[in-house]
């Protein structure tokens, strides 16, 4: 059932090749496991509460901030395997996403949401102002890369992503939200260093965790302040939050139901069904293993009474 009456396109023009593998291999083990949400829970301070529900209650967080109620307009960047789109059309939103990769439009369209294959950077006019809100709910952190930011881009990067998603948004609309949840760097790392091999820095160092995580994901984050600066004359924070521990939580639940999954007869199959992505990726196949899995890369950016990174979630008001 397609919600909004957009044309249909399908394109991948400008899509960093890391990224979408990196989503590619996801498919092969997080929705086999039950874990169809790549976005961090709300916890509200409770460690033993279901990753479940957590997750629930921040899709919730997210659509309240959006203003979404039964007839909103939704668009969603970086819409993943649709957990969001579906909680939105539930409270009878007409919500679509886009995400570039293949797997995930397919696992969207099967549960009957509407998805599409296409970059954030190909939102044309056809786009243009037919949304109440707009939501990224995670996918900002692979909108830049570390030769990208090397090359002190990055903010001209974010300017122009506020420029989209404020074209996006109808001024006529009583809503005109923009929602935004995104890692920062707290320790930033100078972006070069993501540009060589964890080998060329002492296991567990900083440099070494930072250029696991850019060779298995793909992407670099900003720094607090940096998005209320690109924003600027397009929206303007009515809202921000810490999601930090949240995502800690969140990572830690991952890893173990990965870690019990993997062992079994279940995990056996996982595994062998990932052998032909293996084989057409093996770099990243193995370096996002030994991120996930042997150096906890992923989780250790969350872990500590000082983390390196920061989750917050911004709630935007738009700049007419």
């Amino acid at each position: 059932m397609v919600l909004f009456p957009l044309r249909r396109r399908s394109s991948a023009t400008g899509n960093p090749r890391t990224v979408v593998q990196c989503y590619s291999l996801f498919e092969h083990f997080f929705p086999p496991c039950g874990l169809l949400d790549y976005t961090e829970g709300i916890y509200h301070g409770d460690a033993s509460l279901p990753i479940e529900v957590a997750q629930q209650n921040q899709l919730e967080y997210v659509l309240d901030e959006a203003g979404c109620t039964a007839g909103s307009r939704i668009l969603e960047i970086g819409c993943g395997n649709g957990t969001l789109l579906e909680a939105a059309t539930r409270r009878g939103a007409q919500a679509v996403g886009i995400t570039i990769s293949p797997e995930q439009v397919a696992r969207c369209r099967r549960r009957n949401l509407d998805a599409r294959l296409l970059n954030y950077l190909e939102l044309d006019v056809e786009w243009a102002r037919r949304f109440d809100a707009v939501i990224a709910n995670g996918p900002i952190e692979h909108f830049v890369q570390p030769r990208e930011a090397a090359a002190d881009r990055s903010d001209a990067i974010y300017r122009q992503l506020f420029d989209i998603c404020h074209r996006m948004i109808d001024p006529r609309s009583s809503v005109r939200r923009l929602v935004t949840t995104t890692i920062h760097f707290i320790r930033r790392p100078e972006p070069a260093n993501l540009l060589k091999s964890p080998l060329a820095f002492p296991r567990g160092s900083d440099n070494f965790h930072w250029a696991m995580l850019a060779r298995s994901f793909g992407g670099w984050y900003p720094i607090p302040g940096q998005f209320e600066r690109c924003a600027a004359g397009r929206f303007s924070v009515v809202r921000m939050t810490d999601g930090t521990h949240d995502y800690h939580l969140t990572s830690e639940e991952w890893l173990r139901r990965i870690r019990a999954v993997l062992p079994t007869l279940k995990g056996c199959r996982l595994l062998l069904g990932a052998v032909p992505f293996g084989l057409r990726h093996p770099v990243q196949c193995a370096t996002m293993f030994a991120c996930m899995l042997a150096s906890e890369s992923w989780n250790w950016q969350f872990r500590g009474p000082a983390p390196p990174t920061q989750l917050l979630r911004h709630t935007w008001a738009y700049s007419a």
